[in-house]
């Protein structure tokens, strides 16, 4: 018999009936040509299917899930560094994993185990290359123990009385460097008793030693993105709070290095339980953890943790001045729901994290505000986009192929961004778009997401096919022409 198999199924001709007398050549050329039609056929069918591939939003397969990391560390005011070690928790997701790969940016490796036992490794560059002697195994746990110590030049900041991590937790943590993937997170901080730290989750527990330190032990037992890792440590000052079942907290330097008290603390942030319900609101479901913290740190600050926030004194002291500048407490508090509960799946997505949330920013103080408020950060968007086309820095806000982080253009990504979902709320009507950003928001909690994730939440509830929409606004270099 012979066979022309597609797909695994079998197409069978039996040589038998070639040969019978019956069967003549008029025959055996109709099943020629049915032979070749239908090979011509799978062959087209492989191309469609190659085209419709490259017309979705590409996203790489992680080939190892990481699943927890547990951080010992100390930090050096004077040197101005860290050291200490991590350990790994990691699952491959694919056979044949022989290498796996971290930042080794400013950081010098002392020592390096997996299971407890030595292995192979080597800095390429920036790159920490561990190799394996075997393959390792598919879905078995495996825990990786580095010792290091980081000088990090960039993802920490140092100051006399406080320090803290600023977004690239790979800068200061030996760790992997995917937007998406999120693991639960441990610090056990060694540190002067008479500083105060925070960190991600919940602080487990205060260890004394004797020489006048403490270890400081804080957990994250939820998984939460890696860029979202984080602490700060300092001569902080503390204002708690409650609102609803959530525990707040505003952590700041004293009055005589600061300028601030807890009076002007809780004027600052006055708007924060509003911010919350607002946000609770327009994504269907509570704030994550039911609790947030704010650490006011010297200078212009304005980044997002999980669990926490840094913001700058300088624009604390703005908001003391001029209420309706609050824009950065409420831009890194959304967060929490869109860019840490819901993580962009790559950075060709990177929007998601950050235009729609300065779209919200607009939207919330439309809110709090009023319709001035919302056309003058959304004038603020088109100021900027305009300021780039004059440049000549114009891109499309999300790709179908994948980029990296160093290819963003941050105006498109953040302004036209926030503009895109301006229009689609003029397109679709208040109630359809905010019903469909719920939508979107809680069906992808806790994951992660590309550009057509949103677009399909928005058709289902729009009833509306809106192609063309994304293909001209998202996926496309045209600027829109909007008059406010």
């Amino acid at each position: 018999m012979s066979k022309f198999t597609k797909g695994g199924s079998e197409l069978a001709t039996h040589d038998s009936h070639m040969k019978h007398p019956a069967f003549n050549i008029k025959q055996q050329s109709l099943i020629c040509r049915l032979c070749l039609f239908l090979l011509f056929s799978v062959i087209a069918c492989h191309a469609v299917s190659a085209n419709i591939h490259e017309d979705v939003d590409f996203v790489a397969l992680n080939k190892v899930d990481f699943i927890h990391y547990k951080a010992e560390l100390a930090a050096d005011f004077q040197a101005k560094s860290i050291a200490g070690k991590v350990s790994i928790e990691f699952v491959p997701k694919v056979h044949n994993v022989t290498t796996l790969t971290f930042s080794a940016k400013y950081k010098t490796i002392h020592s390096l185990k997996i299971n407890n036992i030595p292995t192979s490794h080597h800095v390429n560059n920036d790159d920490l290359v561990i190799t394996f002697k075997a393959p390792l195994l598919i879905n078995k746990s495996y825990t990786l123990r580095i010792e290091y110590q980081s000088l990090p030049q960039r993802g920490m900041k140092f100051y006399d009385d406080h320090l803290f991590t600023v977004y690239h937790t790979k800068n200061w943590l030996v760790s992997h460097n995917s937007i998406a993937d999120k693991a639960s997170f441990e610090l056990l901080l060694t540190h002067n008793a008479a500083l105060t730290s925070t960190s991600n989750g919940k602080l487990i527990s205060q260890q004394k030693t004797s020489d006048n330190q403490v270890i400081s032990h804080w957990l994250q037992d939820s998984p939460i993105a890696i860029y979202t890792f984080g602490f700060a440590l300092g001569e902080f000052e503390e204002v708690k709070a409650m609102h609803k079942n959530s525990s707040l907290s505003y952590l700041y330097r004293k009055a005589e290095t600061s300028g601030l008290t807890a009076k002007s603390i809780n004027n600052v942030f006055i708007d924060v339980p509003n911010m919350i319900d607002f946000f609770e609101e327009k994504s269907g479901f509570d704030l994550p953890n039911k609790s947030y913290q704010y650490v006011v740190v010297e200078g212009y600050m304005a980044q997002e943790a999980a669990g926490f926030s840094l913001v700058g004194e300088k624009y604390a002291h703005t908001v003391l001045e001029d209420k309706n500048e609050n824009w950065f407490i409420a831009h890194e508090l959304a967060h929490e729901w869109w860019g840490n509960s819901i993580t962009c799946a790559n950075f060709s997505h990177f929007w998601l994290n950050e235009g729609l949330v300065q779209f919200l920013v607009a939207a919330y103080k439309q809110q709090l505000f009023g319709e001035a408020a919302y056309k003058k950060e959304i004038g603020v968007a088109i100021a900027r986009v305009n300021r780039a086309v004059q440049k000549g820095k114009v891109s499309p806000v999300a790709f179908k192929h994948q980029i990296k982080e160093k290819n963003i253009n941050r105006t498109m990504v953040y302004s036209k961004g926030a503009l895109i979902f301006y229009m689609l709320r003029k397109k679709l009507g208040d109630e359809i778009f905010w019903r469909a950003l719920k939508t979107y928001s809680m069906e992808n909690r806790r994951g992660s997401v590309t550009t057509n994730d949103l677009k399909v939440a928005f058709e289902k509830v729009s009833k509306q096919e809106l192609t063309s929409f994304f293909e001209r606004w998202v996926y496309g270099n045209e600027i829109p022409d909007l008059s406010l």
